[in-house]
């Protein structure tokens, strides 16, 4: 097992891509099972990604055909290996009793433990993984380590970048990037910041209130209670942390408090000058997301997309220093410049959080916002909800993160659909 770590855009990415023949590199060479890559055509490289290098992406989406089963995907993938490691891994990623559904119908960590599945398939020699760990809380993430350790001992090899100490401390080498060069691995770690408390919920004015929310889906002949009897109240000045496995019911829950999904049962209150409002009905500077699919749009530079809120709202110029100071604060100048594609994944993330906070909303809603930070940028990601609340937004933030806990005024934990 390889650890390769550093920050947010510093080459992680491009190296898995060299090393997993979706690139070729401009200069030196890329050898993998003694195949040197640079030298391969076409055809062969598509036979050295079928067999020989299994890729897990970093959005657990982009592993998939949106229409085939994980079985489908399963039968797919080993029809060119003997997919004996992706069928024996599904049980052990506990995924067997979701064999039957599409993509669509999973949680997103229960997307990327199926993605690992799907890239053992095969039975390849090499395994390249782009932060599986990042939306799985402890004890999924825990599984797949797991996993890693035992495929290793029967000749699998592993390339994973991360930003979860967990994977570096069972990795055999530890690669550190920084603006593409590698250096001496050095431990990071997030400090606990003295935070000033917000007033408790008590005093504090409420924003949004739920109450007895329930949301179900049905899968086939299942019927799945994604929200069992939820009740919840938010207030501004405040970050409340949402935690709980992957599948628990944590983005369900922020869709249905954003507006996004109707609940099936109870009631939702959003308190504006003694009027009740839908939070469907809300505009930016009321409520705003990060979702974990980020949302960005692709026609837009950085700046642009963060700026794209104040737009509608007709206060861009009287706004364009506050949008300096987030792309300031959140390492985004000198890519201001740069459409999403052309910046990383953990860029991208910023990116979003910046566009959610530029009108300083009254509520904020993000799901898992440190997913894809290194621990210097998930200390500058949890500062800035602080310093959002200190002016007064409330804060729900679903996570797994455990360096977030010191940032909360509250914390829920989810389970089943319920809060306990």
């Amino acid at each position: 097992i390889t650890a390769v770590v550093g920050p947010s855009g510093s080459g992680k990415s491009s190296l898995l891509r060299l090393l997993a023949a979706l690139d070729r590199p401009t200069a030196g060479k890329v050898v993998v099972g003694g195949r040197d890559l640079s030298t391969l055509s076409a055809a062969r490289l598509r036979r050295v990604r079928r067999r020989v290098v299994g890729y897990v992406f970093q959005r657990p989406a982009d592993n998939f055909i949106s229409y085939l089963t994980l079985d489908e995907h399963l039968a797919l993938a080993a029809a060119e290996g003997d997919g004996a490691d992706g069928r024996n891994v599904l049980p052990e990623l506990g995924l067997e009793h979701r064999s039957g559904r599409v993509p669509r119908e999973l949680s997103g960590g229960e997307q990327q433990r199926a993605a690992f599945a799907f890239a053992l398939a095969a039975g390849p020699e090499l395994v390249v993984a782009d932060e599986p760990t990042a939306e799985l809380d402890a004890e999924s993430a825990a599984d797949v380590l797991s996993i890693l350790k035992r495929l290793v001992t029967r000749g699998v090899a592993f390339v994973v970048a991360t930003h979860d100490l967990n994977v570096t401390a069972i990795a055999d080498h530890v690669i550190e990037l920084e603006h593409g060069l590698a250096r001496e691995a050095a431990p990071r770690s997030v400090r606990a910041p003295a935070v000033e408390r917000a007033a408790s919920s008590t005093e504090a004015k409420q924003i949004l209130t739920g109450s007895d929310l329930a949301k179900s889906y049905r899968r086939g002949a299942e019927d799945v209670h994604a929200l069992d009897g939820v009740t919840l109240s938010l207030a501004e000045g405040q970050v409340v942390g949402l935690v709980g496995r992957s599948g628990s019911g944590k983005t369900t829950l922020l869709n249905v408090l954003s507006g996004w999904e109707r609940p099936d049962r109870g009631t939702l209150r959003w308190s504006e000058n003694g009027a009740d409002r839908s939070p469907a009905d809300l505009p930016w500077r009321d409520l705003a997301l990060v979702p974990q699919s980020f949302g960005l749009m692709e026609e837009l530079t950085v700046r642009e997309n963060v700026e794209y809120p104040a737009r509608l709202a007709h206060r861009l110029s009287q706004l364009s220093g506050h949008v300096d100071e987030l792309l300031e604060r959140l390492g985004l100048v000198n890519l201001a410049a740069r459409l999403p594609v052309e910046t990383s994944i953990g860029e991208q993330q910023r990116t979003a959080l910046a566009r959610a906070l530029v009108l300083s909303p009254r509520l904020l809603l993000a799901d898992e916002p440190t997913g894809h930070q290194d621990a210097g940028w998930t200390e500058r990601v949890l500062l800035t909800l602080r310093e959002a609340a200190a002016g007064g937004t409330s804060c729900l933030i679903a996570t797994h993160n455990p360096a977030a806990a010191p940032y909360f005024d509250a914390v829920h934990t989810m389970s089943n659909g319920r809060l306990e």
